[in-house]
């Protein structure tokens, strides 16, 4: 009996070992899907936001390592982008693709994996998305799963 409990407990183990994985379609279709291993070694910062400090990699360079057309590769028609973020539960917010990036924009955005020093709560983790500049939380996704860019013609 101990056997087939001990067997049991391997079968469930890499379901809560999972890595959490991140869609980035760039403009034109091209998607990557990025994990926690690679936004690791991103850039990270603090943003406050409703009496919380949010911390995590800033977004820009999450848009790079997935293919987005960021920093010197924004120009012309990627400037006419915008950018669909899609939250684990459907919602969605929508941005400019400038916007987030900071070669553009002087608020700081993040893809957010910990508040107040401690790991995100079920609802928001993986990733929660934060921008510094928005008065209102209201454009906060929680559980981010896919950023997709689309050039408007």
């Amino acid at each position: 009996m101990r056997g087939l409990g001990f067997a049991l407990a391997l079968a469930l183990a890499p379901i809560g070992a999972a890595a959490a994985e991140l869609t980035v379609a760039a403009p034109g279709g091209a998607a990557k899907v990025l994990t926690d291993a690679d936004l690791a070694g991103l850039p990270r910062e603090r943003v406050a936001l409703g009496g919380k400090i949010y911390e995590g990699p800033v977004l820009a360079y999450v848009l790079r390592a997935g293919g987005m057309p960021v920093g010197a590769r924004l120009h012309g028609d990627p400037l006419r982008a915008y950018v669909v973020v899609t939250g684990k539960d459907g919602f969605k917010a929508v941005y400019s693709l400038a916007e987030l990036d900071r070669d553009f924009h002087s608020d700081v955005i993040i893809l957010a994996d910990r508040v107040d020093g401690a790991a995100l709560d079920d609802k928001a983790a993986p990733w929660r998305l934060v921008s510094g500049g928005d008065r209102k939380a209201w454009r906060s996704v929680y559980g981010v799963t896919r950023i997709e860019a689309t050039i408007v013609p």
